[in-house]
């Protein structure tokens, strides 16, 4: 049987150096909100569990959340005459903090210009400080703002 969940929208980046990352979108079981969940790549990218899930990092997104990156995937970001500074997010409980940073991003590769977005989640608990980034192509914004507003119709119950 097959672990893939249909409930989650995930960005897989694994790469040869065993440097690339794993981000997954999900519901959560009481349909309240989503979680973001990121994992180091730890193993080469043909292994059956290249991603290092002992350490990932969990993130509560709610409505605010959400709406506020369906905004920042708005299809104008792209006709601006110069780059969106960076969404930040935080978030604070008693045990720590996060904080998520969406980077629009504009780079060269291969003699051409690409368009694509940087996606960024640090966790602090105590001394224990965690980062993962997970770039995040245009072809998979299309799939996340689908994601985030069928979320947000389920959490709010329309």
């Amino acid at each position: 049987m097959s672990e893939y969940r249909i409930n989650d929208i995930g960005i897989y980046k694994p790469n040869r150096k065993t440097t690339g990352s794993v981000a997954q979108f999900k519901l959560s079981g009481d349909r309240s909100c989503m979680f973001l969940e990121l994992a180091k790549q730890v193993r080469p990218m043909d292994d059956p569990k290249p991603y290092d899930w002992s350490e990932v990092i969990r993130v509560k997104l709610g409505q605010a959340d959400l709406s506020k990156m369906l905004a920042y995937f708005h299809p104008q970001i792209m006709y601006y005459r110069s780059p969106p500074e960076p969404l930040k997010l935080f978030h604070k409980n008693k045990r720590g903090s996060k904080s998520i940073e969406l980077k629009w991003q504009e780079r060269e590769y291969q003699g051409k210009k690409t368009h694509s977005y940087y996606l960024t989640v640090s966790s602090k608990e105590g001394d224990d400080l965690k980062k993962v980034s997970v770039p995040i192509g245009l072809d998979e914004v299309e799939l996340l703002k689908i994601g985030f507003t069928r979320g947000l119709e389920i959490i709010l119950g329309w």
